[in-house]
């Protein structure tokens, strides 16, 4: 599967840790932490689209202030209404490669 290829390939460049988007903020599975939309930077992004039967997903590559590295799962803003306008235009807009699939 095209998902599974592309997080393999992030994480052997270092992008070990799982995160999950929050209203306001990240959440890190793996180290219990919270991040701020300014305490990280999305390295890069990959959009699925038609792939999978229950919605399009964007896969996005996480660098911290404090240089850990991870990835995010996101369900194409399906649930846009709850999230702050920080964090949209945090994940919108920092972006170095865009890539739909």
């Amino acid at each position: 599967m095209i998902i599974t290829k592309t997080l393999n390939d992030l994480k052997e460049r270092g992008y070990q840790l799982r995160f999950r988007r929050e209203a306001t903020c990240l959440y890190c599975f793996d180290l219990d932490w919270w991040v701020a939309p300014d305490s990280f930077m999305v390295d890069e992004y990959h959009r699925f689209e038609d792939i999978i039967p229950d919605g399009d997903r964007t896969i996005y590559a996480i660098t911290t202030i404090d240089g850990a590295k991870g990835y995010l799962v996101d369900a194409c803003f399906v649930y846009e209404d709850n999230i702050s306008l920080e964090m949209l235009r945090k994940l919108e807009s920092d972006p170095v490669l865009n890539e739909v699939i």
